[in-house]
Order: C-alpha cells, then structure tokens, then sequence
C-alpha cells in the first residue's frame, strides 16, 4: 500500500480536531454504523466531500486530501506496521483510532478494507471501508466528469486500490455484476477503458 502523499499543503482544509496521543489504546470497540451500498457510477457532486480534485494537465486530474490525512500519518503507518507484526486486530484497533481524526481517509478505509477481507475474512464488513472510499471520492468528481485520473499518481492510487477490493468484496459475496461494474468504472476513470484491469 502507498502511504500518503506528504507533499501536498495544499489540501483544503476541514473542520474537526484531530486530537492525536501517542499510540492508541489497546483494545478499542470501534464499531462502524452501517452504511448504504455503494452504487456503482453516480459520481457526480451530489454531495459536497472533503476530498478535492485538481487538474495536472493534459484531462488528467488528481485528488486532494484534507489536511487530517497528514495528521494521522504516524498512527496509519503504526497500524500498517501493528498488522505486518503478526497482529491483525491490534492493526484494526490502531488504525479506526486514527479514523476517528480523519474520517475520510482513503488510506485506512483501504487498510481497514483489507484487513476485513484478508485477515478476518468478512467481505461484508470489507465492502464497507472499500465502498466509503469509492463513494466519498467520488462526490469530488463533477457531474459529467471526463478527465481521467491516474493511477501511478500517489493521490489517486487508494482510490483505484478501494475499486479493486471493492470488486473482490463483490465476488466473494456472489455478486459478480456488482464487480464488473465497478472494474468498469475503474477503467474508465484511469483512461483504461479497453484493458480488463483498473
């Protein structure tokens, strides 16, 4: 996974304190309230989002993360490093600690998605974080958007690493059309629209 970009400060700016100590509690019931579906396609800008969008030339675009995504980057790479150590639920715990100051944060909604389906095995709980970050960047995007969003870019690439758990989510839940939509979708925004990959 390619951490957050470092270098950005630009990023607007959200409300909220990210009221980061140290390292999280061991054992935290960080329960999610549930979502609904995500619905493949309806990007568009219906919703504001904390994410922005800025054009790098040619059609090609970027994001913008909010100004929080740096303020946990200590506590996502602590939970990445919790997770390689052998301890999946620890990782879990650190990571939805961090959540709590960024809660749109590509990053660990992927982490936190990979988690689900790799080391719990919960595709379910999985397709939620993967969902949350297709969704929520996808209300930056403008309705009718056309350009095309690179993938090798850092700012782009959780949002194509969430299409493609997405995806899997739904194969594992037999919902193989669900998943093509989505692959679809990934093609399209990164300019792949002929290839079988996102």
């Amino acid at each position: 996974m390619v951490p957050p970009p470092r270098d950005s400060d630009d990023a607007p700016a959200r409300s909220g304190n990210s009221n980061r100590s140290g390292s999280p509690p061991a054992r935290r019931d960080g329960s999610h309230r549930k979502r609904r579906g995500h619905r493949v396609g309806q990007h568009g800008g219906q919703r504001t989002s904390s994410i922005g969008l800025t054009c790098i030339g040619g059609g090609d675009f970027e994001f913008v993360h909010p100004r929080q995504v740096k303020d946990v980057d200590l506590d996502y790479h602590e939970g990445l490093e919790i997770r390689e150590a052998g301890d999946p639920e620890g990782a879990r715990d650190a990571l939805r600690f961090a959540l709590g100051a960024c809660h749109d944060n590509l990053w660990i909604h992927v982490a936190l998605g990979k988690i689900a389906l790799d080391d719990f095995r919960d595709p379910a709980l999985a397709r939620g974080h993967f969902g949350y970050a297709v969704e929520v960047a996808e209300r930056a995007l403008p309705r009718g958007f056309r350009g095309r969003l690179p993938p090798e870019r850092p700012s782009n690439r959780p949002f194509f690493e969430a299409i493609a758990g997405l995806a899997q989510c739904y194969d594992a839940l037999g919902r193989s059309s669900d998943a093509i939509k989505v692959r679809a979708l990934g093609r399209q925004l990164s300019g792949k629209a002929g290839q079988d990959h996102p």
